[in-house]
This record gives C-alpha cells, sequence and structure tokens, in this order.
C-alpha cells in the first residue's frame, strides 16, 4: 500500500510504501527527518463505467444557488 504524507516543518509530500495493517503508523520525511502527516483523499467513484467517447451536448439551462433552470426560464432573487 502507499501512503501519502506531508513534512510539518518543510511542507515535502512524499509517498511511503508499507503493508495496509501498518498504514497508520507514523512517517518521517526522508528531507529533514520531522515528523510528517498523513495525507487523506478522496478515492475515485467512477464505479467502473467506461468512458464516454463524446462530449455531452452544451446546455441552455443555467445552474446557480444549489438549483437548476431550464431554457426559457426568467431570472429571479434569492
Amino acid at each position: 500500500m502507499r501512503c501519502p504524507f506531508r513534512c510539518t516543518a518543510c511542507g515535502l509530500e512524499f509517498e511511503v510504501s508499507r503493508p495496509a495493517r501498518e498504514s497508520a503508523a507514523d512517517a518521517a520525511c526522508p528531507t529533514d527527518g520531522a515528523a510528517a502527516e498523513r495525507i487523506f483523499t478522496v478515492p475515485s467513484m467512477n464505479f467502473n463505467r467506461p468512458v464516454s467517447s463524446t462530449a455531452a451536448p452544451p446546455s441552455s439551462a443555467f445552474s446557480h444557488h444549489g438549483h437548476s433552470h431550464g431554457p426559457g426560464t426568467g431570472h429571479h432573487t434569492h
């Protein structure tokens, strides 16, 4: 398992390869030896879908403030 870390002193980002059971273990910066913190990222959520070879058609609708409006919808204030 490759675990990403960031040095708390110099900011260097690096990866450490280790078994999954040791993924929570502390790490030290390879440059200055300072303590490093684990970087957590959001996993990819593609659900094994094939990549589309065609682009989505342009939309004439617009979205704002958490909701969308279709074509011909008048503007309003919030």
